[in-house]
């Protein structure tokens, strides 16, 4: 787990310098991170989850992920990725609209 805060000098500066009209970004950002990982059937198989989130811009990512190390060439890997937030101006909230699913196949020689 791992907790981030940005924090933006000059920010009155920073006001003063945009656009009319513009939405000021906050002028500090806070972000949680975390991340799960588990090794199953003799770590041939793990499965991992990581999330991420900023309560200052309401807005997040869950990433997903499945792989399996068939033998020493070949592996499997299946995922996902979820995005959202309601400013489509934020960091991630940006995203929202590209969650989306994969499958890999990896051949090593």
């Amino acid at each position: 787990m791992q907790y981030y805060l940005k924090r933006m000098e000059d920010y009155a500066d920073y006001r003063y310098a945009l656009p009319a009209n513009s939405s000021p970004a906050h002028r500090s950002r806070q972000e949680y991170t975390a991340r799960v990982t588990w090794l199953t059937m003799n770590q041939n198989l793990i499965w991992s989850l990581f999330s991420f989130y900023s309560p200052s811009d309401d807005d997040g990512y869950l990433r997903a992920k499945l792989h399996y190390k068939y033998d020493d060439h070949l592996s499997l890997e299946l995922g996902g990725n979820l995005f959202w937030g309601d400013n489509n101006r934020t960091f991630l909230g940006q995203f929202q609209n590209n969650d989306n699913l994969y499958t890999a196949l990896r051949y090593s020689y």
